[in-house]
């Protein structure tokens, strides 16, 4: 389920290059893609927030547990901007393309650190150590 949060935006990123590379302006499918990017990373921090919940005492020991929940809950909030900002795209200034862009750049490389954390805690903590 996480790894719509990454694969989704990282789609609509390289669809955004794609666009501007093209001179073409978004479309809806455009869009879609980023109205599903903004879904996937909310559904991925709902889904955090469960998962961790009847381990939490346990996680709190892993170095880059509270950085991973509180990126987590951060990037929900910053997704949910660029979905702001990409449904305000059609109707305000030609300026709005490029903060769009600029935000999911951002969002995309904080999506990437926030994996990085991900793994750190499944696979070096709780499958290796088994907390």
């Amino acid at each position: 389920m996480v790894h719509f949060a990454i694969a989704f935006p990282l789609m609509t990123l390289i669809m955004d290059i794609y666009y501007r590379f093209k001179k073409s302006s978004p479309n809806g499918l455009h869009a879609l893609f980023t109205y599903l990017s903004v879904l996937s990373v909310l559904i991925a921090s709902v889904s955090g927030i469960l998962a961790h919940e009847p381990i939490e005492e346990k996680l709190a020991d892993v170095p880059v547990f509270h950085l991973h929940e509180s990126l987590g809950l951060f990037l929900a909030l910053w997704f949910l901007a660029v979905g702001a900002v990409r449904f305000l795209m059609d109707r305000g200034p030609g300026s709005l393309r490029n903060i769009y862009t600029a935000l999911l750049v951002l969002g995309v490389l904080l999506l990437f650190v926030q994996g990085r954390w991900g793994g750190i805690i499944v696979y070096d903590y709780l499958l290796k150590k088994g907390l």
